[in-house]
């Protein structure tokens, strides 16, 4: 049975992906990238270039962003 695509909604669903944080540094970046010891393998720019590694140290600057900003947060709190 198919289904007609007037039945599907228009819009794509947002997957969350964009930065919350601000890691677009590149000192940020790269930053994740050595923790990351992506280094064995890949440049910075090869590893920044391939959508995989891209997303992961993305989501290591944005969580390591957002650890430091909690962290002053609380020494500021006492």
């Amino acid at each position: 049975m198919r289904r007609s695509a007037s039945s599907f909604p228009a819009a794509q669903i947002p997957l969350g992906l964009e930065s919350t944080a601000d890691p677009a540094s590149e000192s940020a970046l790269r930053a994740a990238y050595r923790r990351l010891e992506l280094s064995r393998r890949l440049a910075f720019e090869e590893a920044l270039s391939d959508p995989a590694y891209a997303i992961g140290i993305r989501n290591l600057a944005e969580a390591t962003a957002r650890r430091i900003s909690r962290e002053v947060r609380r020494r500021k709190a006492h």
